[in-house]
């Protein structure tokens, strides 16, 4: 995919557009921004640049090499991502190897690690060598949501490139141009999707807009106030960690639109604008600081369980301690 055909993200691509129209390609670029968000697609349109058969600042996508990009089929583009847990040091020296070799077919070869900061300590340091070390005509690129978990020996030596999540028109837009959805429900998922496409077809595909509506009648329920209740509130969120990262998001952002409607008297600016009822129930039944700490609690309960705390006890903590 050109640049061209990138929805949003206007400064992260004119950065590279500028290197390389200066022809000033760093060795390492660190690409970091929530999930989803078009970090590799945008690392992707970068290979494609620097390889493609016509030259300039953005890939035809036409040509051979910017089909294969496109494909994975090509050899001189490569994606490193973690067996497992982590990406251990052997995965980084298999890299290293790999770098030892002039392009195969375009100018560059480029490698892209996924999710960068599962390399533990090890593979990091590793990994350092490469860096103060770079090879000419070799791309490396590192993509995370995380860029506080890599080692500041790591951050220093890369150029780095943030990704901020897209505004709500942008995500609509996608969704009504590139998967012909009617306005209505492209602005729902869009609102939904925390300036995330992927996020936004990720919940289109399930039956998210059914689960939210359920999770929000639910909190909104006075019977959550008994302590009973809300142990059976808690089997409904969910055994599977993600389906539970999904409904603690929602519930996060429930408490943001209450929030909202608590000190705006709006219903504006809300993320679920079709839900405005619930919302207010919400937004009376609680202040404005109560309902600031029940998004801390959320906030402090979905960094636990990424770091895979025990997920009962995290649940049970942030339950009992919110102002239902």
């Amino acid at each position: 995919m050109p640049f061209r055909d990138i929805y949003g993200h206007e400064r992260p691509l004119g950065i590279l557009k500028t290197v390389l129209e200066r022809d000033r390609v760093p060795q390492a670029l660190l690409f970091h921004g929530m999930e989803g968000i078009g970090k590799r697609t945008t690392a992707l349109a970068f290979a494609q640049a620097l390889n493609c058969r016509e030259g300039g600042t953005d890939a035809c996508g036409r040509c051979p090499s910017c089909r294969k990009i496109a494909h994975g089929t090509h050899p001189d583009v490569s994606t490193l991502t973690a067996e497992g847990q982590y990406i251990r040091i052997r995965d980084i020296r298999a890299l290293q190897e790999q770098m030892q070799f002039k392009p195969y077919e375009g100018r560059w070869r480029v490698f892209l690690v996924q999710e960068a900061d599962r390399m533990n300590l090890e593979a990091a340091n590793a990994l350092l060598k490469t860096l103060e070390e770079p090879s000419a005509n070799h791309g490396l690129i590192l993509l995370t949501a995380h860029p506080d978990r890599l080692p500041r020996t790591v951050l220093s030596r890369c150029q780095q490139v943030r990704f901020h999540p897209l505004p709500r028109e942008t995500v609509q837009r996608f969704l009504v141009e590139q998967h012909a959805l009617e306005a209505p429900p492209a602005a729902l998922l869009a609102s939904c999707s925390g300036g995330s496409i992927a996020r936004a077809l990720n919940l289109r595909q399930g039956d998210f807009l059914e689960m939210r509506r359920a999770l929000l009648e639910r909190m909104a329920s006075p019977a959550l106030r008994e302590p009973w209740q809300r142990l059976s509130f808690l089997g409904e969120l969910g055994q599977e960690r993600r389906s539970l990262a999904e409904r603690l998001a929602v519930m996060r952002s429930c408490w943001r639109d209450a929030l909202v409607v608590r000190e705006t008297g709006t219903a504006d600016l809300l993320i679920h604008r079709d839900c405005e009822a619930e919302i207010r129930t919400l937004a009376d039944r609680r202040t404005g600081e109560e309902i600031l700490n029940n998004i801390r609690l959320i906030d402090r309960a979905i960094a636990a369980l990424d770091q895979n705390a025990n997920k009962q006890l995290t649940l049970e903590v942030m339950m009992f301690r919110l102002a239902l």
